[in-house]
């Protein structure tokens, strides 16, 4: 997925992940046109100027066969779920993080969650994220194990269940990231992201 840019003549999706996962949202704009997963992109960029209803729209656009389908399924979620005030200070956590301020990502977490409590799964997503930024996985995962816990009918625990799965793999426990996409696939088999899930599971060593 690292590109060699320098020696690129045209745009990839992948080029626009990355400047994406960098929090780098004027390039995003810039650079995302033409390329497969346009609008999801753009959404993306609604999403962190916090224009919530435009980025809604563009999810919207999304053919359910594009690669991005369950991303653009997942941030529709959560603009549905959350209320406006707190998904503005959580949109700013996700941004602070993925732009390596993973502190200054945990005080927006907290004013948001200040603000509805009931937002509490979400969040923890959020201080999972700027825990493996501070390369803390062990915490990254309990956190999120924690929170399917507290809250095992969120909407949201299917997702927290996938990421601590990947994050189980990227320690090389293979096992425990088994069990916990089965305890997904079987607790939550109406997900949309269940087939992705036993992908995984296949793909396993």
């Amino acid at each position: 997925m690292y590109l060699f840019l320098s020696i690129l003549l045209f745009v990839t999706p992948s080029y626009v992940e990355q400047l994406l996962k960098k929090g780098e949202i004027s390039k995003v704009e810039k650079e995302c046109r033409g390329v497969e997963g346009e609008s999801f992109f753009e959404g993306e960029v609604k999403f962190f100027e916090k224009d919530f209803d435009a980025a809604l729209s563009l999810y919207g656009k999304l053919a359910s066969s594009s690669p991005y389908a369950n991303d653009a399924l997942l941030r529709t979620l959560i603009i549905k779920e959350i209320n406006g005030e707190s998904l503005q200070f959580y949109a700013d956590a996700e941004l602070a993080i993925i732009r390596d301020d993973p502190d200054g990502g945990v005080e927006y977490v907290r004013e948001g969650i200040t603000r509805d409590s009931s937002t509490y799964s979400y969040a923890a997503s959020l201080l999972s994220m700027a825990y493996e930024r501070k390369d803390d996985i062990v915490m990254a995962i309990q956190v999120l194990l924690d929170a399917v816990q507290l809250e095992p009918a969120s909407p949201f625990s299917p997702y927290l269940l996938e990421r601590a799965g990947i994050l189980y793999e990227r320690m090389g426990k293979y096992d425990d990231a088994k069990d916990v996409y089965s305890k997904l696939c079987v607790e939550f088999p109406d997900s949309p992201i269940v087939p992705v899930v036993r992908n995984r599971i296949k793909q396993l060593p």
